[in-house]
């Protein structure tokens, strides 16, 4: 559903106006009408399947709960993204590509949600992260990202030693992790694709011999002639090149799903915020490939205020939207659950006001989602 174009600025100064000339109450009847003809968002909560769906009966009780609190879609974790409760990589449903998760050799979460989300007429994302997988990583020693750190290359395990990325500039890890996306979409009726982890981590990587072979046949020297801890022309080339692959592999996957059995199917992307320029996203360069961009607005986690998410100036929304320009992919804010209540009234405010063709937003819970928090966003419809 699309926001009507009137703004709340102008719905608050129209009840303004009439406060002149009409009683309190009529005030707030003014104001009661303006909200009841302003176009609710659609929601859609980001699930992590390993915290939410065990069995059928957990899933029951989440569709059941999510269809009473307005849920229009569950993008649904298919793929493990951290490397927490069980490796990242690991899939929760029958797949003869990727490892299955523990606990899931017998129960397919994807097909036991869909089943019961698509009765309950609520869609399904499949949410996919691709290149943070540490059941890649340990299969295949040679797609391991390798890191420039103190002048040594090594495999990249995060900041923590506990992460695991392969390359994402390999050939072969590349056709690896669309065939999940195929091997998904091909066996089911998912309503849309959500790609995350579509990065590196900074500057220094990969520098595998695999990549340094590609880079200097491009330009004639190694990447590890650069400089990464400094701004220069050649780091900057290094990070166009990168971003350069990272939209290619989107186009890659877009085809895929085109010539698939399901060529209808949405594809969608999760952003990180444009500050974070060393990680080689660009969403520029893959506007044309995707139907939606889903940016994480966690200002507070990112260190903003909280204008910083729906800023007319600046901010994740403004840079998203100038990004997308002219591509018709639609822009899906990533919130949090966890603000307070003035901060998502002003964040709703600010997005009606400068952002009217947002749709639906999206929201995002680490752990399972609880019969409160679904009750919270439900009571946000009518802001």
């Amino acid at each position: 559903m699309r926001a009507i174009g009137q703004t709340w600025r102008k719905a608050v100064g129209a009840v303004l106006g009439l406060a002149l000339t009409v009683s309190t109450a009529g005030a707030a009847a003014a104001l009661s009408t303006e909200a009841e003809n302003r176009e609710a968002f659609e929601t859609e909560v980001i699930v992590r399947t390993v915290n939410q769906f065990r069995n059928a009966e957990d899933v029951r009780t989440f569709v059941d709960s999510a269809d009473r609190r307005g849920v229009d879609v569950i993008s649904m974790n298919v793929k493990q993204d951290e490397d927490d409760e069980v490796p990242s990589g690991e899939v929760f449903y029958q797949s003869r590509i990727a490892p299955i998760a523990e606990g899931y050799e017998e129960f397919d979460a994807l097909d036991e949600v869909l089943t019961q989300a698509h009765a309950a007429g609520i869609k399904v994302h499949a949410w996919i992260p691709q290149f943070h997988d540490q059941a890649a990583f340990r299969a295949h020693p040679k797609w391991r990202m390798q890191a420039l750190i103190d002048g040594v290359r090594k495999p990249f395990k995060g900041s923590n030693g506990s992460e695991y990325f392969v390359n994402p500039l390999h050939l072969e890890v590349q056709r690896y992790e669309r065939s999940i996306v195929r091997e998904v979409v091909e066996n089911y009726p998912v309503d849309g694709v959500v790609l995350d982890w579509l990065r590196f981590d900074d500057y220094n990587m990969d520098v595998s011999d695999y990549t340094i072979a590609l880079y200097k046949k491009q330009f004639g020297y190694s990447p590890l002639k650069i400089d990464f801890d400094k701004d220069s022309p050649r780091r900057k080339q290094w990070n166009e090149w990168r971003t350069d692959r990272i939209a290619q592999y989107v186009g890659d996957v877009r085809q895929d799903l085109t010539a698939s059995s399901n060529p209808q199917v949405q594809l969608g992307v999760y952003i990180l915020p444009p500050e974070f320029t060393e990680v080689g996203q660009d969403a520029a360069k893959f506007k044309n490939e995707i139907d939606f961009a889903a940016p994480m607005a966690y200002f507070d986690d990112w260190g903003y205020d909280s204008e910083w998410v729906y800023g007319a100036e600046s901010g994740i929304l403004k840079d998203t939207h100038d990004r997308l320009a002219g591509s018709g992919a639609d822009v899906v804010p990533t919130l949090d659950t966890d603000w307070t209540e003035g901060q998502y009234r002003e964040i709703y405010q600010g997005i009606r006001e400068y952002y009217p063709n947002v749709e639906r937003l999206s929201f995002f819970a680490y752990g399972a989602w609880t019969e409160a928090e679904l009750a919270a966003i439900d009571e946000r419809t009518g802001w």
